[in-house]
């Protein structure tokens, strides 16, 4: 009997891409997050908080996002079930989860919430943060709890949980982190307890406010695109490609961050609404360093590079 051809379900396939389409049109997020400063890339941070590069994950990478938030609700429920723990993943007061800004309103966290009666440590509360992550990924915990032990595994693990970690726990007032890692639908979990660290803390407050405040894309982490830090991140094409990053005003080189989370706009002297910020103006100019060409010429309203291939092209104009 001759094998039937291994072809894709068309109906799928068709699902697959109206998640694409309707999960990657949703807007970027208007901060700096604390679960993303401890990534390994300055250039890649700012690049995010001004949403240079387009979103587009693709169906697998949705439905591995998905699987996260499931797992995560199935880990904090099975938590509350104990009737010795103390579990609150929503502020007892406000019934809303647990937050914190900084920088003006332009750094931002929430954490998965608070958790007080582990036999481990019965009379100390600890900041509750629950991952769900790949088998591989699992296994390399178990290797770091035995490498380091417990209190160090964290951030041998995996450096940008552990920068989330440090800064919940200063933002909270709290000297412990737990940390509840699964495979996919909670079948596997173990955990992992952190103490705080304030010189971590202080210092990613610090490169926060630097990636906040710098108005031109920071040094790239490496030169080479098929570095394994590169070669993965969302922003590689704008970033070592030459592709043309996103027009909105965040890419404007006439664009800031103030006070209360805002943005200025100093070509007309306003704060411009957060949907306002998205959508850009004809008067937009795209800050120097994020066009891959050299600056040769400027007015009032435009700028003019001379592109990688020689050719001229001019920034502005429209308005």
């Amino acid at each position: 009997m001759v094998a039937l051809p291994q072809t894709p379900d068309p109906t799928l396939e068709l699902a697959d891409r109206a998640l694409e389409n309707s999960e990657n049109s949703h807007p970027p997020r208007p901060y700096l997050g604390m679960s993303s400063i401890g990534g390994a890339c300055d250039r890649a941070l700012w690049y995010g908080f001004r949403w240079a590069s387009p979103k587009n994950f693709d169906a697998a990478t949705l439905k591995r996002f998905a699987d996260g938030h499931a797992t995560e609700a199935v880990a904090i429920a099975r938590l509350k079930a104990v009737d010795t723990l103390e579990v609150h993943d929503l502020h007892p007061v406000t019934q809303r989860q647990f937050g914190f800004e900084d920088h003006q309103g332009h750094f931002r966290g929430h954490m998965d919430g608070v958790i007080f009666g582990l036999i481990q440590a019965p009379k100390t509360w600890h900041v509750l943060e629950i991952k769900a992550v790949s088998d591989p990924k699992f296994r390399e915990l178990e290797k770091a709890k035995e490498k380091v032990g417990e209190k160090h595994a964290l951030r041998e693990w995996n450096e940008t949980y552990y920068a989330q970690a440090v800064l919940y726990m200063e933002y909270a007032d709290l000297n412990r982190h737990y940390t509840v890692v699964c495979t996919a639908g909670g079948r596997r979990w173990m955990s992992v307890r952190t103490e705080a660290d304030k010189p971590e803390a202080t210092r990613l407050r610090a490169r926060a406010l630097e990636i906040i405040t710098t108005d031109s894309p920071p040094p790239r982490i490496s030169e080479q695109p098929g570095w394994y830090v590169c070669r993965w991140c969302e922003h590689s094409a704008t970033c070592h490609e030459g592709a043309f990053p996103e027009s909105n005003c965040r890419t404007c080189l006439h664009a800031s961050a103030v006070g209360n989370g805002e943005w200025h706009c100093a070509r007309f002297d306003r704060n411009v609404p957060l949907d306002e910020q998205r959508q850009g103006c004809p008067a937009h100019l795209f800050i120097p360093p994020l066009i891959n060409g050299e600056q040769i010429d400027a007015g009032s309203d435009w700028v003019e590079y001379r592109m990688k291939d020689g050719s001229i092209w001019r920034d502005g104009g429209r308005s």
